[in-house]
């Protein structure tokens, strides 16, 4: 009977360890790092040049977009000569489901165009998709969830997603983006076009990261 109880035990004892490591798909557990202070580095691959470069992605501040609060994201390409060059700017607005990437205001615009670059909706789920208002189409889709292999390590739990952007006026998108939870971004194809290739086109792939 001793015996029979202590083997109890045990089984009751490894169930409740099994299910307390599996860990829900919710948005509570998708953190969108956020915090000023973040640094992502890329190595960064442009198709044409066989020297390494590098894109450093920092979180530098907190301004106020739209009467909400937000945080200023920079994008700097370290060139094989050790240039470095601003290659982008955003204002991140984040709560509780959803982290949207904006362009900066312009200053001596009247009335001043908002102009949404990106947006991710969480809890990510393979199969959902959303989209922006613009007339010639911009839709997001998270395609599958898998293990990533990237210079900074294998990161599981990996989601890829694509943001297409239709074919109007010389322009459109398509990029391929893979999104981490609490890590962030850990790849990314860019594809982007507008009367000519956009800056920083090309594939990145996460090599350091510092999270505060």
């Amino acid at each position: 009977m001793k015996n029979y109880f202590t083997f109890f035990i045990l089984v009751l004892i490894t169930s409740c360890t099994k299910e307390s490591n599996q860990t829900p798909n919710t948005s509570s557990n998708q953190i969108f790092p956020n915090e000023v202070g973040n640094h992502w580095v890329y190595k960064y691959d442009d198709g044409n040049s066989n020297s390494e470069q590098y894109i450093y992605v920092d979180i530098v501040g907190i301004t106020t977009f739209q009467g909400q609060s937000a945080t200023i994201w920079t994008s700097t390409l370290q060139d094989a000569s050790n240039s470095k060059y601003l290659l982008d700017s955003s204002y991140v607005v984040v709560d509780n489901d959803t982290a949207v990437f904006y362009a900066p205001p312009c200053l001596t615009c009247t009335p001043q165009p908002v102009y949404e670059k990106r947006r991710y909706v969480f809890p990510l789920q393979v199969g959902n998709f959303w989209f922006t208002d613009k007339f010639f189409g911009d839709t997001t889709k998270v395609l599958n969830e898998k293990s990533l292999t990237v210079p900074a390590g294998t990161f599981k739990n990996t989601f890829q997603l694509s943001k297409t952007i239709g074919y109007v006026t010389n322009s459109f998108t398509k990029d391929s983006i893979w999104l981490t939870p609490n890590i962030g971004m850990t790849k990314y194809y860019q594809n982007e076009y507008s009367l000519g290739p956009i800056p920083g086109n090309g594939t990145w792939e996460l090599t350091t990261y510092n999270l505060k």
